[in-house]
């Protein structure tokens, strides 16, 4: 029974392939994966950081939005185009509405709706502080959301690019090892 080789012996192994067909170029491609590994686990803390600046300014345009925005309801002035079976998922139709303001007043304009919503029906819509209809504020969630996802994208172009630079390096040393050992066996043929 051998004895269980040890995680630094393998390390070694790796990059000091030995044996008597280990050639240099076997050894450069083994410091070029691990250069690779070692750049793509930095790129952890690189992409962490990262997040941390993205969701710091998110979270600060929430906290704009969320301060400017007032939730609202509208009433529908018109029937809204019905719903196309077939046609695509998200149908919506623009009609006009009236809303009321922080201050009492009435506000009359277009809001899109969803395919089929009748008139008189009353739509949740989100207004800033002029009046008119705008999207939802951003939470404090999306903008984590968006920091982690930015971060996980970044990190995963750099690992992705790093991986194609050690294809590359190995097919273009697997086409030199090819050709060493095909000039050895016609050396080797030639020598009968």
């Amino acid at each position: 029974m051998t004895a269980p080789v040890s995680p630094l012996l393998r390390f070694w192994r790796l990059l000091r392939p030995g044996g008597p067909l280990a050639r240099p170029w076997d050894r450069w491609e083994a410091r070029l994966l691990i250069a690779a590994i070692l750049l793509a686990l930095l790129a952890v803390p690189v992409s962490g950081a990262l997040a941390s600046d993205v969701y710091g300014r998110q979270a600060e345009v929430a906290r704009e939005q969320q301060a400017d925005r007032t939730r609202a309801s509208a009433l529908l002035l018109a029937d809204a185009d019905p719903f196309v079976t077939g046609g695509p998922a998200a149908q919506v139709d623009e009609v006009p509405a009236r809303w009321l303001l922080p201050d009492g007043t009435d506000r009359t304009g277009s809001l899109q709706v969803p395919a089929g919503t009748h008139r008189g029906a009353r739509v949740p819509i989100w207004i800033d502080r002029t009046g008119e209809p705008v999207p939802p504020p951003l939470s404090t969630f999306n903008a984590l959301s968006i920091a982690l996802s930015i971060a996980l994208l970044v990190w995963l172009g750099v690992v992705l690019a790093l991986a194609f630079v050690v294809f590359v390096v190995h097919f273009a040393l697997d086409r030199l090892r090819a050709a060493a050992w095909a000039r050895e066996w016609e050396t080797l043929g030639s020598d009968r």
